[in-house]
């Protein structure tokens, strides 16, 4: 993420030694500065990152530039054999020593370990920004302690509730930053030692909930905490996270009031969905028992099977309104409301159990009646055009129209009540072959029959004639006195790619060629270069 352009001062007379240093090549992220200028004191280094002292006197110098350069500066000192001795009065205030004469891969060892450690403290002065940026923006209270329980970083949420600065909590114990008095400290009250105590002992994440001396206010707070390592593996400290949650606990105290007075069903959860409250309706209608449910999870009140409440008294039904659950008598729909706190976070979920039940059955009833034939109590042409609207038509897929022949005269000769009797009768012998979802009346004296499934043209023939072969023994027989038939037309998606309505025109033209093969027969559609059954 960031770039630094290192300035480097480097005060020397060899020519050399100013050629060596700008071959070496700077690490990621950053690049090089020369500043070559001939040995003495200079104190205008502020903005120097390494400087290198290249002359016989240059120990005279050193600690005049460690005391004016920048703290992070680093300062390397070239030294002959004739001014080691001086070595011990000037070590504590040099990073590297180069040796003349000087070795250039030496140079490059040194000179590449002093860049390093110079990135080192950047990148660490990176993740400290990247951490302190990150704790700063989150609302809950952020804290790290050592092993013994004084505060080494906070965050500005913990500063604002204990009304103190970073540097005055830093360094300090607990009783102090929460204004703790002795005997409270002394006996262990508000200061959530024990908790310190077990995460500690534990080394490893733990929850509570914990209550906190705030000013002159008591607090509530969920509290997670966990231990730090050292790279050994030993415990050297804690970090927390804590969410004020007392006044989430104070709004549960009023909902209960308030809940307890509507005319329907609540039960109340906290974000993770167990169960904080519910009202007297609830535990009426599902049987239950408060002490049963209050602090388990919302899947206590679920049955095993996922299908009933666990009274076994309620089905669950999943539709396109949401969550239904149906008894013997009534219909509820449960509505989930998210509960936020005050950060706009989710603190929990209100399950309103809405009585629908003749909401319901009147949906149902108009349902039924727009897509189901009033005579024959099949499946209408609305639901057939809506089914092949939403379904994808199979590979398999087969489709029969059935026409009943000479209906008319029926109608003409013996009148509209008999010809309604013929219609049923067929819609009862159609329901004997095939299941009632696939059987639609189109109108009139046709109808349709979907097969979602079918093997091959064996099979299709089979089912024809087992109808034309039905409506003989059945209709015929029950009708004598009619001249009724019935003729039939297949389409089958041979191209398996085909769609409905393709399928239903191929259907068509065969129920026409059956007409004019003089009716009482079937015929499948096939390509136009194929002869007709």
């Amino acid at each position: 993420m960031y770039q630094r352009t290192l300035n480097i001062y480097l005060s020397t007379n060899d020519p050399a030694l100013e050629h060596l240093v700008n071959s070496i090549d700077s690490l990621d992220r950053f690049s090089h500065n020369i500043i070559c200028q001939k040995p003495g004191f200079t104190d205008n280094l502020q903005s120097a990152s390494i400087i290198i002292l290249d002359s016989p006197d240059s120990y005279k110098y050193v600690q005049q530039f460690f005391k004016t350069k920048a703290a992070n500066t680093k300062l390397i000192v070239c030294l002959t054999e004739d001014s080691l001795n001086l070595l011990k009065d000037i070590y504590d205030f040099v990073d590297e020593f180069w040796y003349r004469p000087l070795d250039p891969e030496k140079i490059l060892v040194s000179f590449t370990r002093v860049l390093s450690a110079i990135k080192a403290q950047e990148d660490a002065s990176l993740t400290t920004t990247y951490l302190d940026t990150l704790i700063d923006t989150l609302p809950d209270l952020i804290w790290f302690k050592d092993a013994r329980g004084a505060h080494l970083k906070i965050n500005n949420s913990f500063c604002k509730t204990v009304n103190k600065t970073k540097n005055q909590i830093e360094g300090r114990g607990h009783f102090y930053i929460w204004d703790i008095e002795p005997d409270e400290y002394a006996q262990g009250e508000f200061i959530c030692l024990e908790s310190e105590e077990i995460v500690l002992r534990k080394k490893e994440a733990c929850l509570f909930d914990e209550t906190v001396k705030c000013g002159d206010e008591m607090r509530k707070f969920k509290t997670y905490k966990a231990p730090v390592f050292d790279n050994d593996r030993t415990v050297i400290g804690t970090v927390g996270f804590a969410h004020d949650v007392t006044d989430l606990q104070n709004l549960v105290i009023e909902l209960n009031i308030l809940i307890e007075s509507l005319p329907f069903a609540i039960m109340v959860t906290d974000e993770e969905k167990n169960i904080t409250s519910s009202n007297q309706k609830f535990m009426d209608f599902f049987q239950l028992k408060r002490e049963e449910i209050v602090g388990h999870n919302v899947d206590v009140f679920i049955d095993e099977s996922r299908m009933f409440t666990r009274s076994k008294r309620w089905i669950f039904e999943e539709g396109e309104d949401g969550t239904l659950l149906l008894s013997k008598d009534k219909v509820l729909k449960i509505h989930d409301e998210q509960l936020l706190d005050t950060f706009g976070m989710m603190a929990g979920h209100i399950y309103l159990f809405l009585d629908v039940t003749l909401e319901y059955h009147a949906k149902n009833k108009l349902l039924l009646d727009a897509n189901t034939d009033y005579l024959t109590k099949l499946n209408n042409r609305r639901r057939l055009q809506d089914f092949m609207r939403k379904t994808q038509c199979g590979p398999t897929t087969t489709l029969f129209l059935a026409d009943l022949d000479n209906f008319k005269e029926v109608n003409d000769c013996y009148g509209h009540d008999e010809g309604d009797n013929i219609l049923v009768s067929f819609a009862n012998l159609l329901q004997i072959y095939f299941p009632c979802e696939n059987l639609f009346r189109l109108g009139g004296d046709e109808f349709a029959i979907l097969i979602p499934e079918t093997t091959d043209s064996t099979e299709v023939n089979k089912y024809a004639e087992k109808l034309l072969t039905g409506f003989n023994n059945y209709i015929v027989r029950k009708f004598p006195h009619t001249n009724i038939s019935v003729s039939i037309g297949i389409a089958c998606n041979v191209t398996h790619h085909s769609d409905f309505g393709e399928l239903f025109k191929r259907a068509d033209m065969a129920l026409y060629e059956s007409k004019n093969c003089g009716k009482s027969v079937y015929t499948i559609w096939q390509q136009p270069d194929s002869q007709d059954m």
